[in-house]
């Protein structure tokens, strides 16, 4: 299997020929190799395009893992599969639902790459279904996640996403950044397929900015690729985009974008993909419009209607823009005038509908927000070259005195970092001059929690100090259904019940984004139970109905300072190992070691 993975990286075909090689060993196979393997089916699959086949080895694979004792990684993996299976079958309530799961599993195991996966994934199904909000805030985590993690293929994945987000706010030179930082970091990773969807976003993104012998260049060098390497199922698609290329470019070539849109016809059984075949077909009418053969035109317009009272809503409110555009045109072409205007008048009510229903003036907003926060991240780290420039500065000035250019210099470039942070953050003295506080809650931040739980542990009695960590039960969920407004509302009201419970003597603060921490010092291990247990129980009771909830519930790990414990860190670890413990359980449970 590890050849597997590393030939789907570089070689599809012969990755894709070796699998269905060892399938029929499967049998064989340890119940953890059965689940690898399926995991990997699934993703050739999905590359392939396949999707049915896709879902069912991904529900096999989710199958094999009912045989497993505790939750596994593979799990999630195997859920975020079998949920984009669905999504590309038009399938998205299946599909979220396995996506959250896949989020829960994830968190609740530190696995941060998946955990990008998941936010990714519920991301692009949200502005898929015009949700746009919090498909940027979605992506946003992802990013914010992505470049902690420092990894290559989570960052292109991310700045992926995020281009096809942006391609609906209709910022063309923005898209093709985030195209390019994508592909930029593909490389990086390794990843061939994924260099070629981001080249071929690419080539899209130039077709959208009328740069249409750029976007006929890239096409063409992916199809002679394609070939030579074997990679034959995406050949229907980029046929396609070439084709219109050709037929929107300033000296438009109908004849040589018909013979285009035939080749794409011929690879269409390569995908098992309805919403392809009525892309296609809008495509070839539009072209065989331009060639004047209005009566095969409307057959194939026809055909694609006909095809899309099936699919999704997304894919039907798009195409079907495309079909009246197409459609006007034809009538026009034809001096069928009262029909013409019938279906352009239509589709500008369409337009105009779909314009008020994305709301593009809260949306950019959002953008603007999003690009803040960014700029928020760039800026610490402009502040962090600056404090290394300052110590940089001081070392020189101690033992380099005589070399005063060189000073100069170092101050010179000081000063211009420091005039550039200053600018750049003068909207965020606030948010600097609270940071020991959590915006949110106004408790005590991560960092500020962790250092002065650090000093109490130093000064508690010996064996007499208590450490909790307190999760937020199916919280990501609770945000995707109810919406982050009330997401935060039930955050600030459990960190009210905490501080009342734990008194004035104990410590509490925001551990992370669905999490609190707290330190009960110079506390008996049965009284610190009790105050677990009067938490769990007490968030468990309260009436949530003016949220729209029947209960929330809490998972809590709760540890003290007994003599096998060796330090500060080894009773937040062992802490949080309990609160894993109660979630696996699944949550609503208090875990005491």
């Amino acid at each position: 299997m590890t050849k597997i993975e590393s030939l789907q990286k570089n070689d599809l075909v012969t990755a894709i020929k070796l699998a269905k090689f060892y399938e029929k060993y499967l049998p064989d196979f340890r119940i953890e190799e059965r689940i690898s393997f399926k995991k990997l089916q699934a993703e050739l699959y999905i590359i392939k395009m396949e999707y049915h086949l896709a879902k069912e080895a991904a529900n096999d694979g989710l199958n094999q893992t009912k045989k497993l004792s505790h939750p596994n990684i593979n799990m999630a993996e195997l859920l975020n599969l079998r949920g984009y299976s669905y999504d590309n079958l038009g399938n998205s309530e299946p599909a979220i639902q396995d996506y959250l799961s896949a989020l829960e599993i994830a968190e609740s195991l530190d696995d941060d790459k998946v955990v990008i996966i998941s936010l990714i994934n519920l991301g692009a199904i949200d502005y898929g279904n015009e949700r746009f909000q919090r498909s940027l805030i979605l992506l946003n985590e992802a990013l914010l996640l992505a470049q902690k993690l420092k990894d290559d293929k989570s960052l292109g994945l991310v700045y992926f996403e995020l281009g096809s987000l942006y391609s609906h706010f209709q910022l063309e030179s923005k898209v093709q950044e985030f195209y390019e930082n994508a592909k930029t970091y593909f490389i990086k990773a390794n990843e061939s397929y994924l260099v070629t969807r981001a080249i071929q976003n690419i080539a899209i993104t130039h077709a959208k900015s009328k740069e249409y012998l750029s976007a006929i260049s890239l096409y063409e060098e992916m199809i002679i690729k394609a070939k030579k390497n074997g990679v034959f199922f995406n050949l229907s698609n980029m046929y396609s985009k070439l084709a219109q290329a050709y037929l929107n470019k300033p000296l438009s070539d109908p004849n040589t974008a018909y013979k285009y849109i035939i080749s794409a016809e011929k690879y269409l059984d390569l995908v098992k993909e309805p919403s392809s075949e009525i892309l296609i077909g809008i495509n070839k009418a539009d072209i065989l419009n331009h060639l004047e053969r209005y009566k095969e035109a409307m057959n194939a317009i026809n055909y694609a209607e006909e095809m899309l009272s099936e699919q999704d809503e997304h894919i039907r409110t798009y195409s079907y823009q495309e079909i009246l555009r197409i459609k006007s045109e034809i009538f026009y072409n034809q001096g069928f005038y009262q029909e013409a205007y019938q279906a352009q008048n239509q589709y500008h009510e369409n337009v105009l509908e779909i314009n008020n229903r994305n709301n593009f003036y809260a949306l950019e907003g959002m953008r603007i927000e999003y690009e803040s926060k960014q700029h928020e991240i760039q800026a610490k780290a402009l502040e962090k070259k600056r404090l290394i420039q300052l110590q940089a500065l001081k070392e020189v000035n101690e033992s380099y005195q005589e070399r005063t250019f060189y000073i100069i210099i170092c101050i010179f470039t000081m000063l211009s970092l420091v005039w550039f942070y200053s600018v750049n953050l003068k909207n965020r003295k606030k948010l600097l001059d609270s940071r020991g506080s959590d915006h949110l809650t106004d408790i005590p931040n991560r960092q500020s929690i962790l250092l002065a739980g650090s000093s109490a542990y130093n000064q508690a009695i010996a064996n007499e100090f208590n450490v909790m960590l307190i999760k937020v039960d199916n919280f990501t969920n609770i945000n995707q259904v109810k919406g982050y407004e009330i997401g935060n509302s039930i955050l600030i009201e459990i960190s009210l019940i905490i501080l009342n419970i734990i008194g004035e003597n104990a410590l509490c603060g925001r551990y992370s984004s669905n999490e609190f921490i707290v330190f009960l010092p110079n506390t008996s291990a049965v009284k610190a139970e009790s105050v677990a247990n009067g938490i769990h129980n007490t968030i468990y009771r309260k009436s949530w109905d003016k949220y729209g909830l029947k209960v929330v519930s809490v998972s809590i790990g709760m540890s003290n300072n007994d003599f096998s414990v060796e330090s500060y860190e080894s009773l937040i670890k062992t802490t949080k190992t309990l609160k894993q413990q109660a979630v696996i359980l699944g949550g609503n449970t208090v875990c005491i070691s």
